[in-house]
C-alpha cells in the first residue's frame, strides 16, 4: 500500500495518483475509488491518521505541518524531497526508512537527464523491494506523455521500483 500524506489541492498529488494509475495502480480516497487490478494501491491522506499496517510506502508531498506527530508502524517505507526538512523529521523520529528525491547526489533518487520528452532517472544506492529482492543502483529511462513536476516523476519512479516495476513510461 501507497498512503500519499497531500493537502487537498495538491497539483503533485494528482499528478502522482495520474502516473501510478496509468501504470496499474488501483487509487483510494475518501471521494474516490478506482480498481485497475492494480498490484498495488495508493491511498489519500488529508490529516493525521492512525495506520494499523505491517508493510507500505509512506509518501509526503507537501502541506507537511498538518501531519506533524505522524506516527508510523515499523515496515514502513518513507519518500519525500530532499527540501522538507519536517517529513524527513518526522520520518527520523520514527526511525523509518526514507528514500529522497530531489536533484544532487546525495539524494536516492535524482534526474540525470531532462528533456521535454524524456527523462533519466537515476537510483544512486541500491534498495530492497518490498518482495525482498534487491534494486541496484543505475538509470532508467522514462518515457513521458506530458509535462509532469520532477519530484511527480521521481517519487512515482521510487514507488515502483520499491514495488518491483521499472520504470519506463509516464
Amino acid at each position: 500500500m501507497v498512503i500519499l500524506f497531500s493537502g487537498r489541492k495538491s497539483t503533485v498529488e494528482k499528478e502522482i495518483i495520474e502516473i501510478l494509475c496509468g501504470c496499474g495502480a488501483n487509487y483510494i480516497s475518501d471521494r474516490t475509488v478506482a480498481a485497475n487490478d492494480g498490484c498495488f494501491t495508493i491511498v489519500s491522506e488529508y490529516k493525521k491518521t492512525d495506520l494499523k499496517l505491517k508493510s507500505g510506502i509512506a509518501v509526503f508531498i507537501d502541506d507537511t505541518d498538518r501531519f506533524d506527530n505522524q506516527i508510523f508502524p515499523d515496515g514502513i517505507i518513507g519518500i519525500c524531497e530532499d527540501t522538507n526538512l519536517k517529513a524527513l523529521e518526522i520520518f527520523k523520529s520514527g526511525n523509518i526508512p526514507v528514500i529522497s528525491c530531489g536533484m544532487n547526489a546525495k539524494n536516492t533518487i535524482t534526474f540525470s537527464s531532462l528533456n521535454s520528452n524524456s527523462v533519466l532517472a537515476s537510483l544512486q544506492r541500491s534498495l530492497t523491494d518490498r518482495a525482498g529482492n534487491s534494486v541496484e543502483s543505475g538509470e532508467f529511462k522514462i518515457r513521458l506523455t506530458k509535462a509532469y513536476t520532477p519530484f511527480a516523476v521521481m517519487a512515482s519512479a521510487a514507488v515502483l521500483l520499491l514495488n518491483g516495476i521499472v520504470p519506463e513510461e509516464f
